[in-house]
């Protein structure tokens, strides 16, 4: 038992030691509705990898962080920030952005014209494929 806290100590240390670089690239926002004067965290990007990987890695405020915990019961106004949040420079920002608007785009109208006139290169769209929700 104790060998298994262990390990999961080590893992969150891990991830939590990603915090100052995602800070750096975040400039101190969330990296999804780019809420600032908040607190922010790490969030790993499902599914999530025995070893991580700051690369799947994403800096988030504690109501993004809710509302990707309930995205089936998201209502219509709840993920709006991502028509901005889509255009990240940070690959992993925009693939998850984008696989979140597809998401939408099943449920709601605003959803599914954003998705209509978005380019996704293929790199992009691999990213994209990586993505699993439960």
């Amino acid at each position: 038992m104790a060998k298994g806290y262990d390990q999961h100590m080590e893992r969150k240390n891990k991830v939590t030691s990603f915090g100052r670089e995602l800070t750096r690239r975040a400039k101190s926002k969330c990296e999804l509705c780019e809420a600032t004067g908040v607190s922010l965290s790490v969030f790993e990007v499902p599914p999530v990898k025995e070893e991580p990987e700051i690369e799947r890695c994403i800096f988030i405020c504690d109501e993004c962080r809710a509302k990707l915990d309930r995205i089936k019961k998201a209502k219509e106004n709840d993920f709006r920030f991502l028509t901005n949040s889509i255009w990240s420079e940070v690959d992993m920002v925009r693939a998850l952005s984008i696989r979140l608007l597809q998401e939408m785009a099943t449920k709601y109208s605003w959803a599914e014209l954003v998705s209509e006139d978005l380019y996704i290169d293929e790199a992009t769209e691999e990213l994209i494929k990586t993505i699993e929700f439960e």
